[in-house]
């Protein structure tokens, strides 16, 4: 049996009768209250507790499927093909609950940071069968895709919310979960530290620290609720000296919706750009120029164009590079579902460019634009004024709109009201419409220029809308 292999079966062994036994006692199958670790295995399906026999046959059913087409493979091939990142830190942002990926790519790894929009919600202490439903339904989901769909993580967080999950996947993973505590960023972003408030109330574990033991070695699992756009970053010191940092550690990107290509997530990026050691994405992260640009780059996979719902030109440089590059097989699913199927990125410092690369993208940061990021529920008159004109001119388009659906588009607007840049960041789900909104607001201008007020500030207004507005 190889280590991989190894690893994945471990738990297995160690629920033995006297484990069972322990779970009973504790009363996991009569709604009692169990410690994080004995909760865990009973959602991962690993003991079968009295009450949780179809449970731990659906939950397992998953998990092999999802062991043999994509987990397998995935530690098989990065074993091969990925540097040891042995006591590293793993930063991973977008993430969701998704800790299988992380953990599978780096098993080595002391600590694994995974960021995303959705709390964690406290630890489940509680479990009973007929409560588990959203949870499996969580379960089969990720382990048909390999990946968290954002809007099922919106309502209704596996059901038991990303701790719930993340607890699950780590017993299937073999580790053993000895503590989970509330966290928040500490004073100036130097790192996280345990969160101070009331643990009854939701609030306190927006963010969660899980400590985990696998093969006598300590391993840190740090779930950070934390919005990465530009706008919080920029307003918020302590977040955006934390996500620095974080950035200077290998990075894994995935399933991220194209957003670290979005203008509005740039001091992400740029700093992934210019600190981390390595990068490990799919089409969804950072623009391969860019990439490409800091880093020696090899693909795996094909990729021609993106998933239908994003831009149909998001990542051009990429199927170029894949036209005309050395491309090596990829043995396992990864992301969203694509004409050509996955791809892979593994990105690797290149240290003989890294000082003019990073001399020359200062000087470039430098010489760019003030930008003031705002939204459409921001109370400032210009910004409600230009929502007013921009709701009018989609009002057709919003009319004919099926069953609430919605686009998110962000302006970017010079000092003279001129439309600079108009990007879709969400987009309908239908083509049509999506287009039919981008003809709108442009057909909106146009606008007055900026009052003294911003232009002060900034030169550059980036204002986020959803049309039509809910």
């Amino acid at each position: 049996m190889n280590r991989a292999t190894h690893a994945a079966a471990q738990p297995l062994r160690r629920a033995t009768t006297s484990t069972l036994a322990v779970a009973i006692a504790c009363g996991v199958g009569q709604g009692v209250a169990a410690s994080p670790d004995e909760t865990a295995r009973v959602l991962a399906g690993l003991v079968p507790a009295p009450g949780f026999e179809a449970h731990a046959r659906a939950v397992s059913e998953r998990w092999d499927d999802y062991e043999r087409r994509i987990g397998r493979p995935m530690r098989e091939w990065a074993r091969a093909e990925l540097g040891t990142a042995a006591g590293a830190t793993v930063f991973y942002p977008f993430s969701g609950p998704d800790l299988p990926t992380v953990a599978q790519l780096h098993p080595e790894a002391d600590r694994f940071v995974l960021v995303a929009a959705q709390p964690a919600r406290a630890p489940p202490g509680r479990l009973a069968p007929e409560s588990l439903g959203a949870f499996r339904r969580a379960w089969e989901r990720y382990a048909r895709s390999g990946f968290f769909n954002t809007k099922d993580l919106d309502r209704d967080g596996g059901g038991l919310g990303p701790a719930g999950l993340l607890m699950a996947f780590a017993a299937r993973l073999g580790y053993e979960i000895v503590a989970v505590e509330p966290v928040r960023l500490a004073a100036g972003g130097a790192d996280l530290a345990l969160h101070p408030g009331d643990r009854a109330k939701p609030a306190t574990w927006d963010s969660v620290r899980f400590a985990l033991a696998r093969d006598g070695r300590a391993v840190r699992l740090d779930y950070v609720r934390l919005d990465l756009a530009d706008a919080n970053l920029a307003a918020d010191r302590a977040a955006r000296a934390w996500v620095e940092r974080m950035a200077a550690n290998p990075t894994v990107i995935k399933a991220a919706s194209h957003l670290p290509q979005r203008p509005r997530f740039a001091i992400l990026r740029e700093a992934i750009l210019a600190h981390s050691p390595s990068v490990w994405q799919d089409e969804t992260g950072i623009d391969y120029a860019l990439l490409a640009g800091a880093f020696s780059v090899q693909l795996y996979g094909d990729f021609s164009r993106p998933n239908r719902l994003f831009a149909p030109g998001s990542q051009a440089a990429l199927a170029a590079a894949y036209r005309r590059g050395e491309v090596q097989p990829l043995p396992f699913r990864v992301g969203y579902e694509k004409h050509a199927g996955s791809t892979v990125q593994v990105a690797v410092r290149d240290p003989r460019f890294l000082e003019a690369r990073l001399a020359e993208r200062l000087a470039r940061y430098e010489r760019r634009p003030r930008k003031l990021f705002v939204s459409g529920r921001d109370g400032d008159d210009y910004v409600t004024a230009l929502k007013a004109q921009v709701a009018k001119a989609a009002a057709p388009i919003a009319a004919r709109r099926d069953s609430g659906r919605a686009a998110l588009v962000t302006l970017t607007l010079a000092p003279d009201g001129s439309l600079r840049e108009l990007d879709l960041d969400r987009s309908s789900g239908d083509a049509a419409f999506d287009r039919g909104v981008r003809e709108s607001v442009r057909a909106s201008g146009p606008f007055p220029p900026l009052p003294e007020a911003i232009r002060s500030r900034a030169d550059l207004l980036v204002v986020t809308l959803q049309l039509p507005e809910r």
